[in-house]
């Protein structure tokens, strides 16, 4: 049963979320990465890795911070004029959808009825480098966490100063990611004391459609 906050078939959240698809007819393929646009619990309007036609049905599982929500899907519609930046726009209706996963996604679209939310920071533990743009300099060595398409959690052995420009790598196991940001948050710099790395936030300031199908098959787990 849908939650009483999510019309069925009319209310979309605006969420981006990564996710993996297959297509269910045809030769066996490898998944391939996408992002949700907009969700509900009876569809979702998603971003794909290419233009699928309508009609064709589709395996997907999108990664939340609760764990995957695993459903099969028909694509119904592809968008020949997107919003601005947004790459092979597709409405897609959820065809089946197992109970537990169907809770977990409208437990995820509930706070959205009352607050929105653009995106949803997902859990990842990398071995990143991170250098100031414009300087000659030894890339620093920290950590990732909390990633997200529009930003992530950027642990560093210094502080940097807000509004500091960078360009991070991350190094992961299908090769390195790498990215464009600025700082837009510091952690208390006393952490520095203990040698703890501190906590920087990185909003990302320039990120390409193939950066953004790579975050997907980096947040969106085994493929």
């Amino acid at each position: 049963m849908s939650h009483p906050t999510v019309q069925p078939g009319l209310t979309r959240y605006p969420i981006q979320l990564p996710l993996l698809y297959w297509r269910k007819a045809g030769p066996q393929t490898r998944a391939k990465a996408g992002w949700t646009h907009e969700l509900s619990d009876e569809g979702a309007s998603v971003e794909l890795a290419e233009r699928v036609a309508p009609e064709t049905l589709l395996r997907i599982r999108i990664q939340t911070d609760r764990g995957p929500i695993e459903a099969e899907g028909q694509v119904v519609w592809f968008a020949d004029s997107a919003p601005p930046s947004v790459e092979n726009y597709h409405g897609l209706m959820f065809t089946q959808i197992a109970p537990d996963h169907l809770r977990t996604l409208q437990d995820i679209l509930l706070p959205l009825s009352m607050v929105a939310h653009a995106g949803m920071r997902l859990a990842v533990d990398l071995h990143a480098t991170c250098k100031q743009k414009g300087l000659r300099e030894r890339p620093l060595q920290g950590r990732a966490g909390d990633v997200s398409r529009r930003g992530l959690l950027l642990r560093l052995p210094q502080t940097l100063g807000l509004g500091t420009e960078v360009e991070i790598t991350l190094h992961t196991g299908n090769g390195p990611i790498t990215l464009e940001g600025a700082i837009v948050w510091v952690d208390q710099p006393r952490k520095q004391e203990n040698g703890q790395l501190i906590d920087h936030g990185v909003r990302f300031t320039s990120s390409t459609w193939s950066v953004s199908l790579a975050l997907g098959f980096l947040l969106g787990g085994p493929s």
